[in-house]
């Protein structure tokens, strides 16, 4: 067998006939054999080293290879001991063709083991020996190629590499240097149990370095894919900050924020005409520089620096703009759904960082200047899903005058729960860089369209989703957990169904009546309308009318045309006409809190005759308690209905004014906002009805107009 390990390429391949672990060993036993005989020439034994690993790495997925004896064979110890010198022989000086061939070898026979046989192979039981034994303190302890080669010292050896040589100096394109880095940064990406904060800063000075910049300018056009160095710098490094850095994303995107968006006047500048003509290789480096921009837009301190000039008359906002007309043109964007055909990667990174950047409010204002609105309505046909997300909301939320006639309404609430239900258990609660809490920001703003309510509330799994991120604990409470409640308030003013959906959902509910019973002066009044909606104001209507039907029952026994007053027992007597009013109002205003002022106003003027009793809830206690709001509408004779767009917009004046509307009780609406037309739900509600309107002629005016209204309306009661 000595011979034939002489001529080792044979021997080796004779492992994809080998069944049986023995011989593997036996096999790899004298693999070391000749590798000791080598000792004395370490040419030869990094050839011998360098053809095994190529042979080898061709055929990993076998069987024998995760199995723990294997694993655990002086051979994987060699190669790791190997490894690791060349690796650091590779910071320091230049290695011989051998060396390079060796380290090559090596480097790829690691990334195919850690990435396809990477743990031993498991049977049922010790894949559940925790669960199976919860007593147990004795834990398996898996041995992995992971594990083996990516060890503390080898994590050094990387860094240093990366932070004394790579950052620091520049080679040739096809370097080995950048094919052996490019190889294990792609790797450490992949794997879970690397300790990736201490790769993390050399990388991030990798993306700072000259290099890095300078590649953007000498990007061969002609070539049919991106050289190591370029897929080093360009695509791995950045791709391992967006995806490894979520710990300290704030810190390492300000870090980052001064260079690479001063940078973006030099790189788009001059190379705008080619990226408009779709060329491959270039667009492909563009949209992984933007894709890095949008990471960094995701942090909220770097957002004002989109819209500066460095030493350019263009902002990066420009630039984007001018992307977006470009590409818009251009038939694979609309054709492809995947993000390696790099124009379509390009118009998804650059629409998706745009949406980032609206939620900075200079940003958003500037871009509701710009005719970005028509540009993403030619985007809707794209079949790329965060296209489509990002292009029908940024045309949503910049013309919000619209949102009741949303271009698609089925797609839109479609392509917010995708990302809903793509970010939620995502570490990063981002997808395709849009990060799960501002997708529920702007699903606040458009979930105020009846269509798109009714789309939430029949998709199987809409308010499913929603559920999960108001109650989840491992979620932010501010900005995530809060508005997906709300979302929810939301919705449940839609059809029957939800209000069954939202009631059968018990880890919800068991939320929602948790949080009624906090000091969380915000969530708990949401969640009382909620809990009121969906559970407390059937009872309460039905008590309502119980009473009802009880004081119909009191008026036939007691007939107060025959006696001026009825005995009872003790000789006690009272007016019938008196108690039922008493506790009662003439008139009652309901109004959004924000508009109390001119609301106060009518009330005081109202209330200086003795001629109305009137309910005005001055303290706000309706929105914190709507049964006391359904009580002073049951107890009023007439609902004066003071619209506006805050009232249009405001959840407890919505119930306030469906709950008059249910009860049948008659209305004046009265309009207080000269810019509001009513539209949606408010519409149904105040339309039937002839309006006040205080906003077009003066106070006293529209005063006099509102008592004719109401004595009418008395009267006309009266006669009923």
């Amino acid at each position: 067998m000595d011979v034939s390990l002489q001529n080792h390429q044979p021997v080796i391949r004779q492992l994809r006939k080998i069944e049986s672990n023995r011989d593997v060993i036996a096999l790899f036993n004298e693999v070391i054999l000749i590798l000791n005989k080598t000792i004395h020439n370490q040419t030869d034994g990094f050839k011998i080293l360098s053809t095994i690993c190529f042979e080898m790495a061709g055929f990993i997925t076998l069987k024998p290879f995760n199995n723990p004896e294997i694993m655990n064979h002086e051979f994987f110890i060699i190669l790791k001991q190997t490894f690791q010198t060349l690796l650091t022989k590779l910071t320091f000086i230049s290695l011989g063709k051998q060396d390079e061939q060796c380290i090559d070898g090596i480097s790829l026979l690691i990334a195919n083991l850690c990435l396809y046989k990477n743990t031993i192979s498991t049977c049922f039981y010790t894949d559940n020996n925790e669960e199976l034994n919860p007593i147990n303190e004795e834990k398996f302890s898996f041995i992995s190629y992971e594990k083996i080669f990516f060890t503390d010292s080898f994590l050094k050896r990387f860094v240093r590499i990366l932070e004394d040589d790579i950052a620091v100096h520049s080679y040739d394109k096809y370097h080995i240097k950048y094919k052996i880095v490019d190889r294990l940064l792609r790797l450490c990406i992949k794997l879970n149990d690397i300790d990736k904060k201490v790769i993390i800063d050399s990388i991030v000075k990798c993306v700072e370095s000259k290099t890095y910049m300078n590649l953007y300018q000498t990007v061969d056009l002609g070539q049919p894919i991106l050289s190591p160095k370029e897929s080093f710098f360009l695509f791995q490094c950045p791709k391992f900050i967006r995806l490894c850095s979520f710990e300290r994303q704030d810190e390492i995107s300000n870090k980052l924020s001064k260079s690479i968006i001063k940078y973006h006047g030099n790189i788009f500048e001059k190379n705008l005409s080619n990226i408009l003509i779709g060329e491959f290789v270039l667009n492909s480096a563009i949209a992984s520089y933007v894709e890095l921009l949008n990471h960094i837009a995701l942090t909220s301190t770097t957002r004002e620096l989109f819209i500066k000039k460095f030493d350019t008359d263009k902002t990066v906002v420009d630039q984007m703009i001018e992307i977006l007309k470009g590409l818009s043109s251009i038939e694979s964007i609309y054709r492809n759904t995947k993000l390696f055909h790099a124009d379509v990667a390009l118009m998804s990174y650059s629409i998706a960082l745009l949406y980032n950047l609206t939620f900075e409010r200079k940003i958003f204002y500037e871009l509701r200047t710009r005719n970005v609105k028509d540009i993403c309505k030619e985007l809707y046909k794209a079949k790329d899903k965060t296209i489509q997300f990002a292009s029908r909301t940024l045309a949503v939320i910049l013309n919000q005058e619209d949102i009741d006639s949303i271009d698609s309404p089925s797609k839109v609430a479609n392509s917010y729960l995708y990302f809903i239900e793509n970010t939620i258990d995502n570490s990063t609660v981002t997808h395709h860089g849009i990060k799960l809490d501002g997708v529920l920001i702007n699903l606040e703003v458009i979930i105020q369209s009846d269509a798109i309510k009714d789309e939430i509330i029949n998709h199987d799994n809409g308010i499913l989703l929603l559920a999960r991120c108001a109650y989840e604990p491992n979620l932010d409470n501010e900005t995530i957990q809060h508005p997906a409640l709300r979302i929810i308030d939301a919705v449940s003013f839609g059809k029957d169904s939800v209000v069954k959906q939202i009631k059968e959902n018990d880890a919800l509910m068991n939320h929602i009546r948790e949080l009624c019973d906090t000091n969380d002066k915000y969530q708990v009044v949401t969640a009382k309308r909620i809990l009121w909606k969906v559970d407390e104001e059937l009872k309460f209507v039905s008590t309502q009318e119980q009473q009802k039907q009880n004081e119909i029952k009191l008026i036939n026994v007691f007939d107060e045309k025959k006696a001026i007053y009825q005995y009872i027992r003790g000789d006690h007597y009272f007016s019938l006409e008196e108690h039922k009013n008493s506790g009662k109002f003439n008139l009652m205003i309901s109004y959004c809190q924000e508009d109390k002022d001119i609301c106060l106003k009518i009330y005081n003027r109202l209330t200086t005759s003795d001629c109305y009793k009137v309910a005005f809830d001055k303290d706000n206690l309706h929105t914190a308690n709507p049964k006391a709001m359904a009580k002073t509408v049951e107890n009023s004779s007439i609902i004066l209905i003071c619209f506006s767009t805050k009232y249009q917009n405001s959840y407890a004046s919505r119930l306030e004014a469906e709950y008059t509307m249910k009860r049948n009780r008659p209305i004046i609406p009265i309009k207080i906002d000269h810019q509001y037309n009513s539209r949606g739900w408010l519409k149904e509600i105040i339309d039937k009805e002839k309006y006040i309107d205080f906003t077009k002629y003066e106070f006293n005016t529209s005063f006099t107009q509102l008592i004719d209204q109401i004595n009418e309306l008395r009267e006309n009661l009266r006669k009923l």
